[in-house]
Parts: structure tokens; sequence; C-alpha cells
């Protein structure tokens, strides 16, 4: 596998490795555009190699990666595939960072409550705006070229109508100084924003914009990350059998388990087993975490807290062992939207009619959030991809209440209203 230019968060990791994990089972670039002048639409839709001028700077300066950063975007993650999987009976899987990094680049025009809302839903503790961004820039800088054998690409647009653009203009530079957004023009919506999407995941995800009239919409934020990793050590083709695999109502289906022995980072705990699987030179890896029978799984992963993951990790020891994993696809898309107003961003919603986003544009809100992820599955590595996308459209304007009483004379008509003909039209000066 060729070598390319990786943007990889940490949490990206954790965000795959929770999602396997509540699944029970479950190759690095980062494509980001930048303008040649920021700030400045240019109509371009095409994921391109060029890093963010930020994260090329701290890529120079070798700045330090802030630990805030990974710890709000694990915490924020938790907490939303909790929400989506209370009440769900098929596999759920997002990307944490993928989520948290669309909606950080919409914090940026954020004010006010709302902006303490989503900081409130995000975790983002005492981070400020200029901290998040250069935290987000570090990160990405500190994960370029991580493993010959991983890849991540991780890739961000901005979409408004370039004819008629009303969004803030040190929004848009912020967008493409720090995440380097590729932007383009929503007159093409919803084909051109799924085109970009499926070019950035290499195909697997090609739909992350629902189909509806985009000409109301004020912008759209479009974020995808690919991963791409092959096992450090592959499972044989002619150890997969065809095995029950068991489901909660007792039933069991066929699946295609793979099979394998040797000495793996594993954790037997109170009631489940835990493995960690390597990708590439070993920088990258699959936690799974296994229920012992009988344990229901939801009831488990509602449980589970970002230091619960991070005391796995750390009590994972060498053991001898064989392994059984099925081979699996999993795709998951919904909307976002009401698990975000649970965890405390409504207010951000235009259902709200209380969203202030004034520094992204005037009298605007968030009108819906996608998110679409796939999960693939085999003997020679794990392939995944997420998109996430944040629809802005106008704040409805809510007509003020108000009292008419007809006290005293006035005038009226009777008119048909489909060819607008005045039937009748007279005054009235006494009722009696």
């Amino acid at each position: 596998m060729r070598p390319r230019i990786h943007y990889f968060h940490s949490s990206t990791a954790i965000g795959l490795l929770l999602a396997a994990a509540v699944l029970a089972a479950c190759n690095g670039d980062t494509t980001v555009t930048v303008n040649s002048s920021p700030g400045i639409p240019s109509g371009n839709s095409s994921p391109s190699n060029t890093p963010p001028p930020a994260v090329v700077q701290a890529q120079k300066s070798g700045t330090t990666v802030n630990p805030a950063i990974a710890t709000a975007d694990n915490a924020f993650g938790l907490n939303l595939f909790q929400t989506l999987i209370t009440g769900s009976t098929g596999n759920v899987a997002i990307s944490p960072i993928n989520v948290a990094m669309a909606l950080q680049i919409l914090y940026n025009g954020a004010a006010g409550t709302t902006q303490q809302a989503m900081a409130q839903t995000l975790q983002l503790g005492a981070l400020s705006t200029q901290d998040l961004n250069n935290a987000n820039a570090a990160l990405q800088a500190s994960l370029l070229n991580p493993d010959p054998e991983v890849e991540v690409i991780i890739a961000n647009s901005l979409w408004m109508h370039l004819d008629n653009n009303p969004v803030v203009a040190s929004f848009t530079q912020t967008d493409q100084t720090f995440y380097g957004a590729t932007v383009g023009d929503l007159s093409g919506a919803p084909a051109n924003v799924n085109a970009w999407a499926s070019a950035a995941t290499n195909g697997l995800i090609t739909d992350i914009l629902p189909n509806a009239n985009y000409a109301a919409v004020i912008a759209v934020i479009a974020n995808t990350i690919y991963f791409k990793g092959q096992w450090t050590t592959p499972f044989d083709p002619s150890q997969t059998v065809t095995a029950g695999f068991n489901l909660v109502d007792g039933s069991a289906v066929p699946s295609q388990m793979m099979h394998q022995s040797g000495s793996y980072a594993y954790l037997q705990g109170a009631n489940f087993q835990a493995v960690s699987l390597p990708y590439g030179q070993g920088r990258f890896s699959i936690l799974i975490v296994l229920p012992n029978s009988g344990v229901s799984l939801s009831s488990f992963a509602a449980g589970i807290t970002p230091g619960d993951v991070s005391g796995w990790v750390g009590q994972l020891q060498m053991t001898q062992g064989s392994i059984a994993l099925p081979k699996f696809t999993s795709t998951y898309g919904a909307s976002l939207s009401p698990a975000l107003s649970t965890l405390g961003m409504g207010i951000a919603l235009c259902s709200s009619n209380m969203a202030d986003f004034s520094a992204l544009a005037p009298s605007v809100c968030v009108s819906d959030v996608e998110h679409k992820t796939v999960v693939e599955v085999d003997e020679t590595g794990t392939v995944a991809a997420a998109g996430t996308t944040i629809t802005v459209g106008p704040t409805a304007i809510v007509a003020p209440m108000f009292t008419m009483t007809m006290d005293h004379p006035f005038l009226y008509a009777i008119r048909d209203d489909l060819s607008g003909e005045l039937l009748f039209i007279g005054i009235l000066m006494n009722p009696i």
C-alpha cells in the first residue's frame, strides 16, 4: 500500500473502537482543500491533498497537541453514541471525531447562549474557540504520515450560494485556514455535495446530504473521514468458516467467522473479555469488547465511560489465545438533531427559534445534522468511513402576537380569492 499524506485524530481510533465494541465484533490520508485566497469562495468542489495553512504551521513548529481535544471528542462521542443506541435494536456505528469536528467548525459561527450550549454538549470545558482550532490543527499535524499500511482521510467542505452569499467572510476563512475547507456552490446540491463526499471516502459514503430543495438554505458544512488499515497479522482465509452468530432474541444467523491464534493484548474483565488487534506497524488498533453470555449488550454499552475505555486499554496484557471474529459490513445513518437536542444543543436548532449563529450568517439556525457510517471487516483488515453534514437555514420569522378589537367603524370586503375579484365591499358604521 503506498503511503499518503495523513490527517488523523486520536479519537477517531477510539470512535471506531467503541463502535466495534458495542457491535461486539466488528488502509492514512487526509484530504482537505485550501483556496489560494482564504475567505474567498472559489466554487471548487473536489477534495485535494493540500493541508490547511494552520496544520502546515503546526507541523513546522512541532506544536504539542492539547490533550483536552481528545478528551472532549471522546466524551462527546460516547454521550452521542449512548443516546443513539437507546431503544435501538440494530447495528449502530458512529465516528466521534467526524461529528465532533463538523460541530466544532459550526461552533466558530455560534454566539451567546447558543455557543454556551454547544460548548457544554461538545464537552469543550475551558477550550476557547481559538484553543479549539489550534488544538485541531496540531492534532492533524501530529498525525501526518502515521503508518505506511494505514490510510486516514479527513476532508471538509463548505457549501453556499456563491451568487448570493451571506456567510460571514471570517467564518469561511477560519474554516479554510484550520480545516482546509473546499468551498462549493449550493446551487448543485445535493448532487455535488454527495459527489464530493463519495470522492473523499473512496465511494463508501455516497448520499450524505438528503434529497431536498436547497434554494433557501444558507450553508452546508460537510465533513468526512475514511479509514483503511491492514491487520498487522492478517487472518488466513482458509481458516474462515461458516458459524452461527447468536442474536438477542435467542435465534442464530450464519456468519463467516475468521479464526486466528497467537499472542494478543487481552483483558478478562468481571463480565466481559477485551482484545486489541493492531493494524500496520501498531500505531492503530481495534479494541473489541465482548460481554459475557447473558449480559445485555445495550445495558453494558450504556454504562461505558471514557475512563472505562482508557482503563481497559491500560490493563491489557499480552496473552496467548485464539480468537474468532466475524467478517461483516455494518452501515448506519441517522439524523442527529434529536440526539443533539437531548444532549443540550437544542437551542442551536431551528425548532427553538433561539439560535444565534451571527458569526456565521445573519438570522440562521441548524435545520438538520445528518450522519452516516460504513464499517467493513475482513481477513485483510478494516475499511471504515463516515460523513456528517450540517444544514444551516434561515431562522423562521415569528409573527408578533396582536390584538384587534373591532369596536368602532371599519371597512370590509368579500372577494374571490382565486381571481382576486371583489364581490362586495363596504364599511360598517353601526352594527345594529
